[in-house]
């Protein structure tokens, strides 16, 4: 693993543990950053919901102009092969824009949360609840909810 995966490797695990930075809390920023992932409102987080959640997290994140894409200015940083390579791998059409669409579905593919998920999911139930990911979080630095 490069140093480029290994700091995004990272990047995704903060926005995981955090819930911090999601498209979400534009249209409602009082609302818990936990209830802002849960997007069927059921109480618990899938790993769909916890992907999107981080895919649209770093998204946000890496979109400059908050145009609602990536362009390859935008990710590639100069002298860094791997950031070509990232922005290839997810630029399923390859014509040089990365749409929110391509990277879900790439997030999806790939299960970006999946590791980090499954060490919160303690009950191995396949879901998250509030208090798994707020014991989770609060052994490693604080409960952010």
């Amino acid at each position: 693993m490069n140093a480029f995966s290994t700091s995004l490797s990272a990047l995704a695990a903060v926005f995981l543990l955090a819930f911090t930075g999601c498209q979400s809390t534009k249209t409602n920023p009082t609302m818990s950053r936990f209830d802002r992932a849960d997007l069927n409102k059921d109480g618990k987080l899938s790993l769909d919901e916890a992907n999107e959640y981080l895919v649209l997290g770093i998204f946000d994140a890496l979109d400059k102009n908050h145009d609602g894409k990536l362009t390859y200015s935008e990710c590639v940083v100069e002298g860094a092969p791997a950031t070509v390579k990232w922005f290839k791998l997810r630029d399923a059409n390859h014509d040089g824009v990365i749409t929110k669409q391509e990277a879900l579905d790439y997030g999806r593919t790939r299960g970006l949360a999946k590791k980090t998920f499954e060490k919160i999911n303690k009950n191995h139930d396949g879901f998250l609840s509030r208090q798994e990911v707020r014991n989770y979080y609060g052994d490693k630095e604080g409960s952010p909810f």
